[in-house]
């Protein structure tokens, strides 16, 4: 890291730092002699002995140093935020690189921060990772960490990622493994691309190095704790990009036919682990049913990746279905509005409620008009998009009650403490806001009907509409309350500034 040292922005009153002097505005330079990278090196650094000495510079450039009994723990420091690194990847399937021009700054961003791997599960091809870094994930136990492999084969490589010199992932892979790391892995498949024997080759390396083994070259070492392929994600606007083809329904069914039974038996063979891991999309782009419960690992591993989604959905519905808490949909007239991949699946468990209870819900299938009818998914519908679609719902079937969104669809912009951020960026705003910055209040305001988001499940959305009800009766709800008001779990939380 170029910075010296990290920035202290609050100190925690009735803390040890309060006690030893510690004041925002200084330097963090060194704890126990090692200079202090970011705020989860800090992390680290500090749970490393009983004592501790930190060593600081006052903004008036003085240095000082104290020592803290801190038993292996933080000592109340909020330290300033990390800028983000980015991918020098040249993907040819890079979603960035189809993105419409005119959003905001960080829809631009190409993350690739092992920290935020480590984290929350972001995928990171490890280009930005040089030999140090890899060393420093393995001193710091970043584990288990989630790679975008997309395929082993080096000379194939090279041309999906666009970049000659991160032909041979496995080398890089096979350091953190040495090191004690696991690895959660993940392939996007474009036909012709990386499919085929290439496919093959690249499930066979990975399977090599799979977690849970009791012999072979790999046992006592780190693992590929899982691989999951997802079919390729194309918008309109790839002017001057390299040609890609676009999964079709044919391609997707053919490719569940195969994989699932493929994904079973290496189940079997992973003493019943779920291994080989197929995203949501194969099954909503093949008009396919998803498979059940026991199809998926049991900690839902790469969730947020869409695998599992829908299955999950349909799960906590079915039990939530015949609960009490659902009578109190009777009568409930809404509209939800969702992505066309996922419209057909909650229209029939909304028919199950509506019969169940005497609710009038119903789901409509939003067209993508920003990025393209081939993008089916939640989480990339903007405002325009959805105040679009609930306009002619209105218009051909009357009002309603309550509008829903999807969560996923939804971000919050970051606060001065986030720990992650991106350069050049600054926050404006803490409501909730889609991907073309509108807000949910001027969506409420345009559709003059209460808007509230989805949650992940039915149970949740239920909260939300009395949650509106109440702040109806109160005279009406912010989207600056968004997470005070609404469940966090489905929306896109400030994991930093950076995220879309």
């Amino acid at each position: 890291m170029a910075q010296k040292g990290v920035l202290v922005i609050s100190v925690e009153p009735g803390s040890l730092a309060e006690g030893l002097g510690l004041q925002a505005g200084d330097t963090l330079l060194e704890i126990n002699g090692e200079k202090v990278l970011d705020q989860l090196n800090y992390q680290f650094l500090m749970s490393q002995r009983d004592e501790t000495t930190l060593r600081l510079e006052r903004p008036d450039k003085s240095a000082y140093e104290v020592s803290a009994e801190n038993g292996g723990d933080g000592i109340g420091l909020d330290l300033a935020q990390d800028e983000v690194k980015v991918c020098k990847q040249n993907c040819v399937f890079c979603f960035v690189h189809q993105m419409p021009k005119g959003y905001r700054k960080s829809l631009y961003l190409k993350d690739e921060d092992i920290r935020l791997s480590f984290l929350y599960g972001h995928f990171s091809t490890l280009s930005s990772s040089d030999a140090a870094e890899l060393a420093r994930i393995v001193r710091e136990r970043l584990s288990p960490i989630h790679v975008s492999v997309h395929c082993t084969d080096p000379e194939v490589r090279v041309k999906v990622v666009g970049n000659p010199k991160e032909g041979d992932i496995l080398r890089k892979i096979d350091q953190l493994l040495e090191g004690g790391i696991d690895v959660h892995t993940q392939a996007v498949i474009a036909p012709g691309l990386n499919d085929d024997w290439i496919w093959d080759k690249t499930l066979r390396e990975l399977w090599e190095r799979r977690a849970y083994q009791t012999s072979g070259p790999w046992q006592g070492k780190g693992g590929v704790l899982s691989l999951s392929c997802v079919p390729v994600g194309l918008t309109v606007h790839r002017e001057g990009l390299p040609e890609v083809q676009e999964i079709n329904a044919g391609y997707a069914k053919a490719w569940v036919e195969r994989w699932t039974k493929e994904a079973r038996r290496y189940a079997e063979a992973n003493g019943g682990e779920p291994w080989l891991l197929l995203a949501d999309e194969w099954f909503t782009r093949g008009d396919v049913e998803v498979p059940g419960r026991a199809f998926y690992s049991q900690s839902w591993a790469q969730l947020e990746n869409g695998v599992g989604l829908v299955r999950k959905f349909l799960e906590h519905s079915r039990r939530f279905i015949s609960s009490e808490k659902a009578r109190r949909f009777q009568g409930r007239k809404a509209l939800l509005l969702t992505g066309s991949s996922f419209a057909p699946i909650l229209n029939r468990v909304l028919a199950q409620l509506n019969r169940e209870v005497g609710s009038q819900l119903r789901a409509v299938a939003v067209r993508n008009n920003d990025f393209g009818e081939s993008v089916t998914v939640a989480g990339l519908l903007t405002g325009r998009d959805l105040m679009y679609a609930a306009h002619a719902d209105r218009d051909a079937k009357g009002p309603v009650e309550a509008v829903v969104v999807p969560s996923a669809s939804l971000r919050t912009h970051t606060g001065p403490t986030d720990q992650y951020t991106l350069h050049g960026v600054t926050v404006a705003r803490a409501e909730g806001t889609f991907l073309d910055d509108m807000t949910l209040d001027e969506l409420t305001a345009d559709l003059r009907t209460p808007v509230v988001p989805s949650g992940a499940n039915l149970s949740q959305l239920l909260d939300h509409l009395e949650a509106a009800d109440r702040a109806n009766r109160a005279s009406g709800f912010s989207g600056r309350d968004l997470e005070k008001v609404f469940h966090r779990s489905g929306l896109n939380l400030p994991q930093g500034a950076y995220n879309p």
